[in-house]
């Protein structure tokens, strides 16, 4: 888990060491009278800082693919880029002395701040979306499980083929319910209702659906209410699993081009820096 742990702990004590070295430099630099910007010493070495630290954290895009590298372990560098991520922000802040003049500077801190932004978000869903999670995930890749419903949806047909017209509103019943509506895969997880509860409710449900068929189609019956509750219980992890995996890919799609953008605006800044002050 993010920020968990005692390596996260060790990274939790660098990065307020860091901030708190930031903040007396920041303080040691206006006792010269003038507030630190990119003009001047102290302004150009925290741009130096801030260009070399999203440089670093570019970087742990490609350490997570280089899984024979031995460049540090895969968690130091996911804690490292939580924190750093989070520092980077404020070196800028620094390195613009707070001041929001220069267009393009303007748009690489906007770009920095989404970034961090989308980071944060990031360490959400990977810290607490599976958590949530763990009550309708399933070992079953989204292929197998669509397989089982198939199979399910099959049996069940079979079952209530010929039956009496009672079984079969049973059936047309239990195929609509099977087919979770908006937000029911939410609901199943968020609520916390003790096993007992969910146990008495099926089985009244069970109850009222037996008391419409003959006696004699009972025993079937309850063979179709048992494959309803599996079909709907694997249809529901399967929402679960593609919506877990649809968020990870919105996710991407924000932080990885965002940290594109930044790279190709810091680039621009970089240049439009050298050449007026060259021209200066």
């Amino acid at each position: 888990m993010f920020l968990a742990g005692r390596r996260a702990a060790t990274w939790r004590w660098i990065g307020l060491v860091l901030a708190a070295a930031l903040a007396l430099s920041y303080v040691w630099a206006l006792r010269g009278g003038e507030r630190p910007h990119g003009g001047t010493a102290w302004g150009l070495a925290y741009g130096v800082v801030a260009a070399a630290l999203v440089v670093l954290l570019t970087l742990f895009g490609w350490r997570k693919r280089a899984y024979r590298s031995k460049l540090g372990t895969l968690e130091g560098w996911l804690q490292s880029h939580v924190v750093l991520g989070t520092l980077v922000l404020f070196v800028a802040l620094c390195h613009a002395g707070f001041r929001f003049e220069d267009r393009v500077a303007v748009a690489a801190l906007l770009a920095l701040g989404l970034v961090w932004l989308s980071g944060i978000a990031g360490v959400v869903l990977y810290s607490v979306v599976p958590r949530l999670l763990t009550d309708v995930q399933s070992e079953l890749s989204p292929a197998e499980i669509s397989e089982r419903l198939n199979r399910l949806t099959g049996s069940m047909a079979r079952l209530a083929s010929g039956r009496s017209l009672a079984f079969e509103g049973v059936y047309r019943d239990l195929v609509a319910a099977s087919v979770p509506g908006g937000g029911a895969g939410w609901r199943l997880v968020l609520a916390r209702r003790a096993d007992s509860d969910r146990s008495e409710e099926r089985e009244r449900g069970w109850r009222k659906h037996l008391a419409r068929v003959p006696p004699e189609e009972q025993e079937p019956l309850r063979q179709l209410l048992t494959l309803g509750r599996q079909h709907r219980e694997l249809h529901l992890r399967l929402i679960y699993q593609e919506r877990y995996k649809n968020l990870l890919d919105l996710w991407l799609w924000v932080h990885v081009p965002a940290t594109l953008g930044l790279l190709v605006l810091l680039v621009a800044h970089v240049i439009a820096a050298l050449y007026f002050g060259a021209a200066a």
